[in-house]
C-alpha cells in the first residue's frame, strides 16, 4: 500500500466526530468504554465500533484490567495539539503502519 493509501485511510477513520472525540478524551487519560459512553454520552455499542476503527489504523489500543477492556492512545504522534493534522497523519503512517496491511 502506498504512503497516499496510506493517509486516504487514516483521514477517513478520522473523519469522524465520535472518533476524533475518542482521540480528544483518551490524550489525558486511559479510559475504558463505560467510561468513553459516560463521559461522550454515546451508546456502548457506537463507542465500540468506533474504538475497533481506530485500533484497525493504530490510533489507540487498550489493555485489560481485570474484565475491562482500557484503551490509550496508541499513536504518541497525537498527543501533539499544535501541529497541522497532515504533518500528524503522515508521522503517524510512518510510524505505526507500515507493513501492516
Amino acid at each position: 500500500m502506498s504512503d497516499n493509501s496510506y493517509n486516504h485511510m487514516c483521514l477517513s477513520v478520522l473523519g469522524n466526530e465520535l472518533r476524533l472525540n475518542i482521540i480528544a478524551s483518551l490524550q489525558t487519560k486511559e479510559l475504558s468504554v463505560t467510561d468513553l459512553c459516560d463521559q461522550l454520552g454515546k451508546e456502548q455499542s457506537a463507542v465500540s465500533h468506533a474504538l475497533q476503527q481506530l485500533r484497525h489504523c493504530s490510533f489507540v489500543d487498550y489493555k485489560k484490567n481485570g474484565k475491562e477492556r482500557v484503551y490509550f492512545l496508541k499513536s504518541k504522534i497525537f498527543k501533539e495539539k499544535n501541529k497541522p493534522i497532515f504533518e500528524l497523519v503522515s508521522e503517524h503512517v510512518q510510524t505505526y503502519c507500515k507493513g501492516k496491511h
